[in-house]
């Protein structure tokens, strides 16, 4: 699975979150603007149990515009979340996503742990 098959983008808003998203399921998701029909990814994110409610702590907030995809399991989520990590440039993140607490999962490019 491509780590850049994201559904969107939609406005960052609760509403917006509220309609295109079901709760209590892991995920990732992108943060940015739109320019035009052009995405512009700023930060990557993951939700290992609730993707609606993570990206809900994002409103308000810097970005306007997001991008998601599910994932079964918390594992998934984080895999998906380091690939999109190395796939964009310029990020607003300011270190590699981390695993979960107590797990000792590697990133699926650069072998790190977090």
């Amino acid at each position: 699975m491509s780590s850049r098959r994201l559904f969107g983008p939609f406005r960052l808003t609760k509403r917006s979150i509220q309609v295109n998203l079901q709760s209590d399921s892991p995920g990732v998701y992108a943060l940015g603007t739109t320019e035009g029909d052009q995405f512009n990814v700023r930060y990557v994110g993951r939700a290992d149990t609730d993707l609606k409610a993570s990206l809900s702590h994002h409103v308000p907030g810097p970005y306007e515009h997001f991008q998601f995809a599910y994932a079964l399991t918390a594992r998934e989520a984080f895999e998906r979340q380091c690939n999109l990590y190395h796939d964009y440039v310029r990020l607003d993140n300011q270190h590699h996503p981390c695993p979960p607490n107590g797990k000792e999962w590697r990133c699926p490019r650069c072998t790190l742990t977090g």
